[in-house]
Order: C-alpha cells, then sequence, then structure tokens
C-alpha cells in the first residue's frame, strides 16, 4: 500500500453534499468553540461506527474519475476496518498497535511502533474521532464555515511530511448529529480524493474478527 493512501484516512475520522458557497460563513471565535464541543460530546457517546463509503479520485493527468465503494467499521479507540469492495478487493485494518493491509493477491502487516511517522499519523487519525484532532494546531491549521445544516472545516497541514501529501483537507458535517458526511482531500499535484459516508450506524455490536491481524 502507498503511503499516500495510509494518510488519508487519517481525514475520515475527525468525526453528502456540498457545502455551498453562498451558505458556507466563517464561523466566530465562540461559534468554533460551540462546533468543537458539540463534536466532541457526539463522538463521546460514539463507541462503533458502520458505514458505507464512496471514494472519487481525480488525477490530474488523466480524464476520468476512479470510483470505489466499500464499507468502515470503528470502534473506540484503536480499531478500524476500511473494507473497498468494488471494483477491487482491498482491506486496511488498525488493530491497536498493528496495521494490516490485505490484497486478494498480497497481505503486509505492520507494526505501527515501527515508524514515528506512522505514529504521529495513528495518534491522529484515531484521536481526531473525539474531536480533538480539530484543535491539533500542532500538525494542522483549521478554519471552520458554518452553515444551516452543515459545517465545513478546512484543515491546511503545517508538518513537512503532511505537506508533501495533502495541501488541503475539507471537512463537511451535517448538524444533526456531529459526524462527518464528506471529506475531500487536495493533493500538491492537484489530484484530489472525494470520500462520501452514508447509512451510518452507530453503537451497533462489531464481532472481534473485524479487526483481527494474526
Amino acid at each position: 500500500m502507498k503511503i499516500k493512501n495510509f494518510f488519508w484516512l487519517i481525514a475520515v475520522f475527525i468525526s453528502g453534499t456540498n457545502l455551498q458557497a453562498q451558505q458556507a460563513v466563517p464561523a466566530t471565535k465562540d461559534e468554533q468553540q460551540y462546533m468543537l464541543e458539540k463534536i466532541e460530546a457526539s463522538s463521546a457517546k460514539m463507541n462503533t461506527l458502520v458505514c458505507d463509503f464512496e471514494q472519487t479520485k481525480e488525477l490530474s493527468l488523466l480524464d476520468e474519475k476512479m470510483i470505489s465503494k466499500g464499507k468502515m467499521f470503528y470502534r473506540q479507540d484503536r480499531y478500524l476496518r476500511w473494507e473497498y469492495l468494488s471494483p477491487y478487493i482491498y482491506t486496511f485494518i488498525l488493530n491497536d498497535k498493528k496495521i494490516l493491509m490485505q490484497t486478494e493477491k498480497s497481505r503486509n502487516v505492520v507494526d505501527v511502533k515501527s515508524s514515528k511517522l506512522f505514529q504521529e499519523v495513528v495518534k491522529i487519525m484515531m484521536s481526531s474521532v473525539n474531536g480533538k484532532g480539530l484543535t491539533d494546531t500542532k500538525n494542522f491549521h483549521a478554519t471552520y464555515y458554518r452553515g444551516e445544516k452543515e459545517w465545513k472545516i478546512i484543515l491546511i497541514p503545517l508538518q513537512k511530511e503532511m505537506k508533501k501529501i495533502f495541501s488541503l483537507i475539507e471537512l463537511i458535517l451535517n448538524v444533526e448529529d456531529y459526524t462527518v458526511d464528506q471529506v475531500k482531500m487536495e493533493e500538491p499535484n492537484d489530484d484530489t480524493t472525494l470520500i462520501r459516508l452514508w447509512n451510518k450506524q452507530f453503537n451497533l455490536k462489531i464481532d472481534d474478527e473485524k479487526f483481527a491481524i494474526d
């Protein structure tokens, strides 16, 4: 698995339709605090999350969009299964300290401790579920926008390693459950990745085998 494909997973857990430009109003400092409190309160109640996703990849050198679909499983605090089902089979599992990246032809297990960069990315990815990632001023500069039905948060990477992978991460959250509906990632070479989440189900029982690596 390319390192770039791993990194974009962090954005999914800082918890559709686009928030229209005319609806996006910069949030005041008090509004930002209110947004963070709502996201943190919602995340605190979320022990598990199961949902469907669609990923659309646009490459600057190609006219055709690459669309893939799958299912995602999350369990607090360090368990994640990101499963591509169409047009190819690919599975990413984070099980506490280990990561599994598996295709129909290959299987690779990585110890998170083996890479300081992996450790930092996993920390950002999982802590973002409870809202802490949005206040991570060390790694991101965040700008908040409010709308009647949706909120938009734009994250600009600050760390050198992250800048090589993303130039911007845009999150769209709905104001009914304060979780992410859409994530858009822009890369320095102008490639973009758009992920939409739907059929979100909270606090279902998820069998341990979904996160099994060994």
